[in-house]
Order: structure tokens, then C-alpha cells, then sequence
């Protein structure tokens, strides 16, 4: 395999990500503070589960950020590589010539922000779908239409 440059995820999508990520954690929050109001609950209690959430939401905003930095992608004539992984590296090869079908899906946030995923179905049991997320729509149509042969040479 040769050396490629690998493409990396949009930033909109790290963005997008941890906007999801604070929004669900200030809910949490809300319904924690509302709990001690109208529970017997302690202060002390009270205060190390809400430090407690806080510590995991900072975990999470770091691992975010990790992961995004870890994936890539490259599209080349045999077909897709993406890298991707924080503790566990995962490098996946998609050649063209297990390529079944293609998907690009957008969801109500994803299109606020002109991102998609493309979704490849490939032939096999193994990774039979394997997704691409955070890549802007007009990317993700392309590498749609690279994947998709002109001319089937399967009999």
C-alpha cells in the first residue's frame, strides 16, 4: 500500500460534536439541580456527583477531540482507507470491488452545518457497512459517485 494523504474529518464535525456534548451535560446538570431542590439530598452528596459529571464531561470533551484528531481518510483507484481509533487503532480498507452500495445521510443538525456520512455497503459478513462521518455533503457525493462502478466486470 502506497503512502496516502490522508483527508481529515471537517472541523464543523469536532464543533457539532461537543455543541451535543455540553447541551446533553447542562441537561443532566439541570435535572441533578433539580433533584436536590425537591429531594432531601445533601450538599456534600450533591456536590461530588455534580463534580463527578463534570469529570466525565471533560473526559469526554478530550476524547472527542483525540478521536477526531486519529481519523482519516483517503480515496485512491483501489478504493477507501480510513484510519481511525484513540486507544485502539483501527485501519480499514474498503476495496472498490466489494463495494455494493453507497448511502449519504444528513441529519437536521448535520445539515445546519453542510455535513453528511457516507455509509459504504460492502459485500461479506466482516464490516459489511462501514460509515464516514463528518465529511461535508459535496465530499461525501463524490466519494459516492468514485465508488460506484460505471461498467460492472462481475459476471
Amino acid at each position: 500500500m502506497e503512502n496516502l494523504e490522508l483527508k481529515k474529518q471537517e472541523p464543523k464535525h469536532l464543533k457539532l460534536n461537543r455543541i451535543v456534548l455540553t447541551v446533553v451535560f447542562v441537561i443532566i446538570a439541570l435535572v441533578l439541580l433539580g433533584l436536590f431542590l425537591l429531594t432531601p439530598m445533601k450538599l456534600i452528596h450533591f456536590g461530588f456527583l455534580n463534580l463527578g459529571i463534570w469529570l466525565f464531561y471533560v473526559l469526554l470533551f478530550i476524547y472527542i477531540g483525540a478521536y477526531y484528531r486519529h481519523f482519516g481518510y483517503a480515496m485512491n483507484d483501489h478504493g477507501l482507507y480510513i484510519n481511525r481509533g484513540v486507544f485502539w487503532r483501527k485501519k480499514i480498507v474498503v476495496p472498490r470491488n466489494r463495494v455494493q452500495h453507497t448511502d449519504v445521510t444528513q441529519g437536521p443538525l448535520e445539515r445546519k452545518f453542510e455535513l453528511s456520512e457516507l455509509i459504504v455497503h460492502t459485500a461479506g459478513t466482516r464490516n459489511a457497512s462501514v460509515r464516514l462521518p463528518g465529511i461535508l455533503f459535496d465530499d461525501a457525493e463524490i466519494l459516492r459517485e468514485s465508488l460506484s462502478f460505471e461498467e460492472s466486470d462481475d459476471v
